[in-house]
């Protein structure tokens, strides 16, 4: 038998899988939350990170199958921006650099530098950038250019100081090889280049900033590899910690949001993959170069290798509702929930009745619009409300708010000629909320299809690792043996199909309304 293991970074917390590549199989699981969370301004611990990653490690030798380990893939919440040092330190483990927030690790949902992306967007647009095309015709505030204007604004010593700006996965992919590799996804996505365009041109960085051209190529150099590209071979002294052969491989890092579908199976152009958690991935994969805006990009080889990938997405799922759990959710359901030993979210969906009848219309952007439109300005919006509105109804009003917005992304591909065949789906809150997933079939008009997984990025990573080990020849294959082959379908509501197209026309109506007509106050993050 040949084991491989895939690590999933989220947001809060990591796990890590051992898996049979024969079949599959779990054979080990482990989960650690980052001892310090996240940090006041949406930062990390640099040290968090590293420590996850060594006590994972520590958990999967615990496991009999140790000595079968071939292969080893992360992947990450992107983009988690890593400032390194030229010796290898991450900025702020540097005394001098301690406590500047500058030199700390920006996570993907900082989005203190928009100046910065509006900047670079404006002159973008004014040069006719060809990375635009590439990048839905936006410049996100998550993404690296305008974190990195950010540090040479605030920050200029800290600036000077940085030597490579890794993504995260990146970032971990390095610490267990100790050699450089990037990830094509966050190179793509969220770096501004691409295998036939490369970086932006040297007039445009430069007349950003002076002399960011070569910065930006400096701090960003590294041969792209696809997902399940080997990467370099685990660091012998871990080998020997651990008890791993000397000959495991390490794959590409790659994004969280992207390796779902590698479990799932969506791998052939037409596939749709969502990914529901924290904030909502939503990919697909095409065989042709459809370039459109509203999305945050499109690349060869961006999801597998051979085709075209779209990455998009919500930028606030699982966010929103622990915000309308926190805030908004009477003490007496509370205790209604605790004395039956259900949870808040398993109550008010069981006080939902007739959901395609609901007043109440919600716009998910509590935290910005990734896509459909790019704008992490816009503001969430409750509208329908009366004397007689009940929390289940404004619950019932987010969840449906997420899968209109889901839609709008669909929408806005099919008007741009990518066909959708299918819609896979996975995430802690895939599996856990069946309201959620029934009003996405409804909205939708679509069957989804969930896979029965409770570690979908995490086995999506193994498949990547049993990849770059050789074990099978590509991520097809692997996924055939490994992937998942149990899902939950939910079909959409056939005798309400009008009753359910009224509510997202009406959604998608306030969402013009407010897009057109209101000028949102400039978010203010502290940090």
């Amino acid at each position: 038998m040949r084991a491989v293991i895939g690590v999933d970074y989220g947001t809060r917390a990591a796990r890590a899988v051992l898996v049979d590549s024969r079949n599959g199989e779990v054979l080990c699981s482990h989960s650690v939350a980052y001892p310090h969370g996240v940090l006041e301004g949406d930062l990390a611990d640099a040290g968090d990170y590293e420590s996850v990653l060594l006590k994972l490690l520590e958990a999967i030798s615990t496991s009999q199958y140790r000595d079968q380990v071939a292969g080893i893939c992360v992947d990450a919440t992107s983009l988690t921006l890593v400032p390194l040092a030229a010796d290898g330190r991450v900025l702020c483990q540097i005394p001098q650099f301690a406590d500047r927030i500058q030199a700390q690790i920006k996570l993907w949902k900082r989005h203190a530098a928009q100046p910065q992306a509006d900047e670079a967007l404006r002159l973008a647009r004014a040069m006719r950038e060809p990375f635009l095309g590439r990048t839905g015709g936006s410049v996100s505030s998550e993404w690296t250019l305008p974190k990195l204007m950010e540090m040479a604004d605030e920050d200029p010593e800290a600036f000077e100081a940085l030597d490579l700006a890794l993504d995260l996965c990146e970032f971990l992919t390095c610490r267990l090889t100790g050699k450089l590799a990037r990830s094509v996804g966050s190179m793509s996505f969220k770096g501004l280049w691409s295998r036939d365009l490369g970086f932006p041109s040297a007039g445009y960085l430069n007349g950003l900033r002076p002399g960011l051209s070569e910065k930006y190529r400096h701090v960003m150099r590294g041969e792209a590899l696809r997902p399940g590209d080997p990467a370099g071979s685990l660091h012998p002294q871990l080998c020997r910690w651990f008890g791993f052969p000397l000959d495991a491989v390490v794959a590409a890092g790659t994004l969280d949001g992207h390796t779902s579908l590698a479990a799932l199976g969506g791998l052939q152009a037409g596939d749709a993959t969502l990914v529901v958690g924290t904030s909502n991935a939503l990919t697909i994969q095409t065989g042709e170069l459809c370039e459109m805006e509203g999305i945050c990009g499109i690349a060869m080889d961006g999801l597998t290798a051979g085709l075209y990938g779209i990455d998009s997405g919500q930028n606030c799922t699982g966010d929103m509702l622990d915000w309308f759990m926190r805030n908004s959710v009477p003490q007496e359901m509370l205790a209604q929930a605790q004395k039956a030993n259900k949870t808040p979210h398993q109550l008010l969906a069981e006080r939902v009745e007739r959901p395609w009848t609901n007043c109440v219309t919600a716009l998910d952007w509590w935290n910005g619009s990734r896509n459909a439109p790019c704008d992490l300005d816009l503001r969430g919006m409750l509208a329908g409300l009366s004397l007689d509105t009940r929390p289940q109804d404004i619950y019932l009003a987010l969840l449906q708010g997420i899968a209109c917005g889901t839609r709008e992304i669909v929408e806005l591909w099919e008007r741009n000629g990518v066909t959708v065949n299918r819609v896979l789906a996975t995430g802690g809150i895939a599996l856990k909320n069946a309201l959620l997933m029934q009003e996405y079939a409804n909205l939708l008009n679509r069957t989804v299809m969930v896979g029965r997984i409770a570690e979908g990025p995490a086995m999506g990573a193994a498949v990547f690792a049993a990849v770059a080990a050789g074990i099978y020849p590509n991520a097809a294959e692997a996924c055939a043996e490994m992937g998942v082959k149990d899902f939950i379908r939910y079909s959409p509501d056939e005798v309400h199909r009008q009753a359910y197209e009224d509510l997202y026309r009406r959604n998608h109506a306030l969402r013009q309304m407010a897009i057109g007509e209101i000028n949102w106050p400039r978010r203010v993050k502290s940090g």
